[in-house]
């Protein structure tokens, strides 16, 4: 398993340099937030609608396998909105932390989620090339 899957510390301060450095977001995906989905749609060049179609649930870096969800079980747990409402998480392949489907970040890749080994393979291949 990824280090940020069994050590929660360095998981959350993952998190909080997505937050800081790629607008990992909403805090409260439940809460309509205009401005958020506004500067994502201007990041993106889309609509604000299509911009709030683009979640970390459908991302190509969005980690759902069977073996990932084995070891984010603890992790997920850390993230109090994913904890208090049981919506699907994942592990983020690219900024290496817990994440919850229905947030995004300014990284969003079309073609998730990842779930298979296969594609978890092709990602970390593409990483240790430098291209993510």
């Amino acid at each position: 398993c990824p280090d940020p899957t069994t050590d929660r510390k360095l998981n959350t301060a993952n998190r909080k340099i997505a937050v800081a450095e790629y607008s990992y977001g909403p805090s409260d995906p439940d809460v309509e937030n205009a401005d958020f989905w506004q500067e994502k749609a201007e990041v993106w060049g889309v609509s604000p609608s299509k911009a709030k179609s683009r979640k970390c649930g459908n991302c190509r870096v969005f980690d759902v396998t069977p073996w990932m969800q084995d070891c984010i079980q603890a992790t997920s747990q850390s993230d109090t909105y994913i904890k208090e409402s049981g919506v699907q998480s994942g592990y983020c392949r690219v900024h290496e932390f817990t994440c919850a489907a229905t947030r995004t970040c300014d990284f969003w890749i079309k073609g998730g989620p990842m779930n298979s080994e296969i594609e978890t393979e092709d990602i970390e291949e593409a990483r240790e090339e430098g291209e993510l």
